[in-house]
């Protein structure tokens, strides 16, 4: 009989090499895309329905919607019909099932682990390919300074993790208050795959293999533990970021970069920044007016108000020409 090797099972797993892989991922990616906005934006379920569907396929599957776009490929969503059919079912599951069973079964934290380790697998798995797939591009146009391309892959790799909350929330309250996970997460893990498994020449590459002789320990090739780590990371700091464990503002790297920037910065949604300052006596000074005095216009035309006090000033012009007139 033979004996069973726990090391061959994490490393089939983290690197999604087991049976029904693809649809364990997409359908925990959806599940996860329709529980955010089912507790966010639609907690109330006074959306519509296709608004409230609309935004759960872009929590879940916006990068692979528009970061292909980059290079030119199809859009993911267009191209897998897995990743549709599986936000379907989630949306179904989450909002529709009756006394709202799908939702508060999966709110239940196996079912939050579950879906999080599914979803975490997915976006790991992702980072990988969109990595390789633009290095094998820009692979035989590198610049005159180092043996490969360096940034191109590295950006676009970390822009797939970023899609979702830049459209959700929108360029300036994403980056407006401090480095946000996703550009952390996505600039640590897409520098290190793509310096340890592309990088065969290069200085960096050649030190990250020479100090982390990992692969030859375990019978691994480069790629092979490369994927492992990366998929490991996120499935350990997806696990640590849920509400009943640390908490989605956790971080590992605010301590290891105090000596050179604000930590408080490093920590989502705790730092107070000037873009926070602003957004909040903005919000304030909404508050305080009286709803009659505001007036939502376009960018570039004048409210309702100034107008009214336009028009009361011609009034007494007019007025006052004409008393001058009948003295004359």
């Amino acid at each position: 009989m033979e004996s069973i090797d726990p090391m061959d099972y994490a490393v089939t797993f983290l690197t999604g090499a087991f049976a029904f892989s693809a649809e364990f991922q997409n359908v925990g990616m959806a599940i996860q895309g329709a529980m955010s906005v089912r507790k966010g934006p639609n907690k109330e379920k006074k959306l519509h329905w296709f608004h409230a569907f609309m935004l759960s396929v872009v929590a879940g599957f916006a990068g692979g919607i528009f970061n292909f776009i980059w290079m030119g490929k199809p859009s993911g969503i267009i191209a897998n019909d897995l990743a549709m059919g599986s936000c379907i079912i989630a949306f179904a599951l989450v909002n529709i099932l009756p006394f709202d069973l799908g939702f508060m079964f999966f709110n239940t934290f196996p079912l939050s682990l579950v879906i999080v380790s599914s979803a975490q697998l997915f976006r790991s798995l992702g980072l990988v390919k969109f990595v390789s797939t633009c290095f094998m591009a820009f692979k035989d146009t590198p610049s005159a300074y180092y043996p490969i391309p360096v940034f191109g892959p590295i950006i676009y790799g970390t822009l797939l993790g970023n899609m979702g909350p830049l459209f959700m929330k929108g360029f300036e309250p994403h980056i407006g208050n401090g480095v946000p996970w996703p550009v952390q997460n996505g600039l640590f893990l897409t520098t290190f795959y793509h310096f340890y498994v592309h990088d065969k020449d290069g200085p960096i590459g050649q030190l990250l293999r020479t100090y982390i002789p990992v692969p030859s320990f375990l019978g691994l090739d480069d790629a092979t533990f490369a994927t492992a780590f990366v998929s490991l990371f996120m499935q350990i700091m997806g696990i640590l970021q849920m509400p009943e464990v640390l908490g989605p503002s956790f971080s590992p790297f605010g301590s290891l970069l105090s000596p050179f920037k604000d930590t408080s910065t490093w920590n989502v949604g705790k730092g107070e920044t000037v873009y926070a300052k602003k957004q909040k006596e903005v919000e304030a000074s909404a508050r305080s007016l009286p709803d009659s005095s505001i007036e939502m216009t376009p960018v570039g035309t004048e409210s309702e108000v100034s107008m009214k006090k336009k028009k009361k000033k011609k009034k007494k012009t007019s007025a006052a020409v004409t008393s001058k007139e009948k003295e004359l």
